[in-house]
């Protein structure tokens, strides 16, 4: 048996294998800060690590571990379980396996994306992360890489003129289309523009309702979100600006020109005349499957080549 099989190791679960890389100094109190840091000091100078499937080096002085169970809200036991899962199978690690931290911090980057998609937005302990160097240096990172994007999304969301009942941003990190209500946008935005604006623009990160807001239940998940991203500094958030008409109206007359047949394309042509043409048009085409599915595909592609120039604008590059 080899002499660093015998060694006691530092017990990490698979969450805080990949959390602990942006801790910056806070916690629950006094003794768990102090804890992390002693980990952290250890594992930096070479210490092995064994990864665990329950309460590890961390957990051990708690204040929510009770009878080995995380307390810190309902359900919190069965979704760290599931964290723990997660975590691990981006790291291809198992419960036991040995490793280093240095060895950890390098599949980081990796599997960034996945997991910030998944647990990174929900967290209370978001904001602090982000201060940390080495998240930040992430975040660049994936900034200056391509983006994978759903065009179809980002399309429809360009389409969508009126802006009547939803809003749409996109997350220049992971290239997820995120919509929101109207109804929500307006509500956060009054609540934030109705306080000192001063302060508002001297601290954005520490804004706060001055009561909490009586949103009804469908919205609450999603108020979260919102706020990050009209309170975001970072310019990790972009709003999908809608089509410019003049845009949309030389896609229309484009076709026109394409279409064979005289009948279909006078009734296009005079659809294009006075306002909902682009609606008006789109009905002529209900009449005429083979011309609307031709139509779809010729559309997408002006919009992608739109939607490229746009996303151009704001440094970021698509993979095509």
């Amino acid at each position: 048996m080899k002499k660093s099989d015998t060694m006691l190791a530092i017990k990490l679960r698979g969450h805080h294998l990949v959390c602990l890389h942006f801790f910056r100094g806070e916690g629950y109190n006094p003794e768990f800060i102090e804890n992390l840091k002693d980990i952290l000091n250890r594992v930096e100078a070479g210490e092995e690590l064994e990864v665990c499937s329950g309460p590890d080096a961390v957990c051990k002085v708690c204040p929510y571990l009770v009878r080995k169970m995380c307390l810190y809200e309902e359900d919190a036991e069965s979704e760290i379980k599931e964290m723990d899962r997660k975590a691990l199978g981006l790291l291809k690690l198992k419960s036991r396996d040995r490793i280093k931290w240095v060895d950890i911090g390098e599949k980081i980057p990796e599997i960034f994306r996945e997991w910030s998609e998944e647990y990174c937005r929900g967290c209370a302990w978001r904001k602090v992360c982000e201060t940390t160097p080495k998240y930040r240096k992430i975040l660049e990172e994936f900034r200056l890489k391509k983006l994978k994007l759903n065009f179809d999304e980002i399309q429809k969301a360009m389409e969508d003129v009126s802006r009547e009942t939803f809003d749409y941003y996109l997350d220049l990190v992971t290239g997820e289309v995120l919509t929101f209500s109207e109804e929500i946008i307006s509500e956060i935005e009054s609540e934030l523009y109705d306080s000192d604006s001063d302060e508002i623009e001297d601290d954005l990160e520490y804004v706060e309702f001055d009561e909490e807001p009586d949103l009804p239940a469908w919205m609450e998940d999603e108020v979260e979100l919102a706020l990050e991203i009209l309170l975001d500094e970072e310019g990790r958030y972009v709003r999908i600006p809608e089509r410019e008409r003049a845009s949309a109206y030389k896609s229309m007359s484009e076709f026109i020109d394409n279409v064979e047949g005289e009948v279909l394309r006078k009734q296009l042509s005079n659809a294009l005349n006075g306002k909902g043409a682009f609606r008006r048009f789109k009905d002529v085409l209900i009449d005429y499957p083979k011309e609307r599915k031709r139509w779809h595909g010729f559309n997408a592609k002006a919009m992608k080549k739109e939607i490229i120039e746009w996303l151009s604008a704001t440094g970021a590059e698509p993979v095509l």
